[in-house]
């Protein structure tokens, strides 16, 4: 032990490796991943008390974290607030009912308000709340133990409870199927129709009417990539690219599906995914490409982490992303060379963008809010990366300064530093555990339990009962409000389908800041 108190370093990538070890341990139908690392952590510092890491560990590693998934959240934000309203609604609204739960249950037992919103972080798995909090009772630069006691009890507990929720709307989605779970997700599919009669409309008008992008025209025998002017005619052959229920409603309106496929004939116009690495092309909507005009080539679809997109001319391009673009045979090789294509390049960290928008975020840090009763509300520097980190993610760029990070930059920061954190808190608790459980285990269980138990019964009434979703977009939205990953990949493996990972995509980020700024706003008005 005495090694683990003379090397912090030791202790830190002990906690790490076995902690991700303990993670992966199933417990019936779930696993703990990165918490792993925080009940190690919370066990070597229970055994020893003395084992601990340096403060700039612990607010290193959060305002990372917190910056990061403020990036990656930024335009899904935007989007969800925009187009995905109702489910927003209903998690804000589980997420204030936690809220009023872990006070009034919290001050039934008499805990302190540290605690009581350590819980609510637990109870909600939103690590950056649980830093958020600490940062607000910090006295003197010490950081207090007893949120990351009520962290701990509250994150099991509600990992379990959230597990049983999706049982159950498994289970009534068997039992009282919608519409919803009748239907298989729609794949995105390619598909060639013949146009029977005068459209009346050119290839753009086709895609502002349609959800679809037309990439290749055949007339006479003769095919062509697409161009947005050119007008279509009865007899032409479209080539398209749409979700199969799309795919078959526009070959329903408009003509017939084709008996031959041209574009199986790559001899003279060909498609090829291609990997976007220019850093000047990152940030930008699809259309300011000008590919049509630059290179006669079109682009259908967008393959971004593990998710095709439909490529809208309005789709903002990041880092990473794979493009699939059809284009005369002859004319690949240059594409490939003006958007990147390296896998490499696509990798870089991008150190310009993420130390500029750390500095602004951490710049933001020193703000206070004033509060009634002469209290004041200080972001710190786990919400204000956050909150700059959403608004820089949703710019994209600036100029010639891009805030996006790629997606496999951004998960790997991600984790680490999360697992950093956790490691760090642990470390920093684990004796406090040990009291806090022995005194009163009774009262904290409960207070974890009924925080969670809230969350869930107006996720599923809300989401169920209120919006009638299906099985798939109910659990996406209970899981992404939850925030935790666990439930999410059970989820996922009950119910494979693209809406259920849509659906958390959707929550996931507006749950997590308001989860953040309400558990901050707790500490500073109770």
């Amino acid at each position: 032990m005495q090694w683990f108190v003379d090397s912090p370093l030791l202790a830190l990538f002990f906690c790490i490796g076995v902690g991700c070890i303990v993670g992966r341990i199933p417990f019936g139908p779930v696993s703990f991943g990165p918490a792993g690392a925080l009940f190690v952590a919370l066990a070597l510092s229970a055994i020893n008390p003395d084992v601990e890491l340096p403060p700039i560990v612990t607010s290193l590693s959060l305002c990372v974290f917190c910056y990061v998934v403020g990036i990656a959240a930024g335009p899904a934000f935007l989007s969800a607030i925009r187009t995905q309203w109702k489910p927003v609604v209903v998690s804000v609204l589980a997420i204030l009912a936690m809220a009023g739960v872990a006070l009034g249950v919290g001050r039934a037992f008499d805990f302190d308000i540290g605690t009581i919103a350590g819980s609510f972080a637990g109870a909600g798995t939103a690590t950056a709340a649980l830093g958020a909090v600490q940062q607000q009772l910090a006295v003197d630069g010490q950081i207090p133990t007893e949120p990351a006691i009520g962290y701990a009890v509250a994150y099991p507990i509600t990992v379990f409870l959230t597990i049983l929720a999706c049982t159950y709307l498994i289970g009534l989605g068997k039992r009282k199927p919608t519409p919803e779970d009748r239907e298989p997700t729609p794949p995105i599919v390619v598909r060639t129709l013949e146009l029977l009669d005068e459209p009346g409309m050119t290839v753009r008008d086709f895609d502002t009417r349609y959800p679809a992008v037309i990439s290749r025209l055949t007339r006479d025998g003769t095919t062509v990539v697409a161009h947005d002017a050119e007008a279509l005619a009865a007899g032409d052959l479209i080539t398209i690219t749409a979700r199969q229920d799309e795919a078959d409603r526009i070959v329903a309106e408009l003509g017939r599906a084709a008996i031959t496929e041209p574009w199986l004939d790559r001899s003279a116009i060909d498609f090829r995914r291609v990997t976007l690495s220019d850093p000047k092309s990152v940030g930008h909507q699809l259309h300011e490409l000008r590919m049509e005009e630059r290179f006669d080539a079109v682009v259908s679809r967008v393959r971004r982490g593990d998710v095709d997109i439909i490529a809208t001319p309005d789709l903002v391009l990041q880092s990473g992303d794979r493009l699939r673009v059809t284009a005369p045979r002859d004319r690949l090789a240059e594409i490939s060379a003006a958007l990147g294509d390296s896998e490499r390049t696509a990798g870089d960290i991008n150190p310009i963008g993420l130390g500029l928008g750390l500095a602004l975020g951490l710049c933001l840090a020193f703000l206070e809010i004033p509060l009634p009763g002469g209290n004041a509300l200080t972001l710190g520097t786990a919400t204000a990366p956050l909150i700059v980190g959403v608004i820089l993610g949703a710019v994209g760029r600036t100029g010639p300064v891009v805030w996006t990070l790629p997606g496999n930059v951004a998960n790997t920061l991600n984790q680490f530093t999360l697992l950093v954190f956790l490691s760090a808190v642990g470390l920093g608790a684990g004796g406090g555990l040990v009291t806090a459980l022995s005194n009163d285990a009774v009262g904290l269980v409960t207070l974890g339990l009924t925080i969670s138990l809230a969350h869930a019964l107006i996720c599923i009434i809300g989401l169920r009962m209120v919006l009638h979703y299906g099985t798939a977009r109910a659990l996406g939205g209970l899981t992404g409000s939850q925030l935790n990953p666990a439930p999410y990949a059970f989820a996922m493996g009950k119910v494979p389908d693209q809406r259920l990972a849509l659906g958390y995509a959707v929550l996931f980020p507006v749950s997590m800041i308001v989860k953040v700024l309400l558990a901050q706003t707790m500490v500073a008005v109770f």
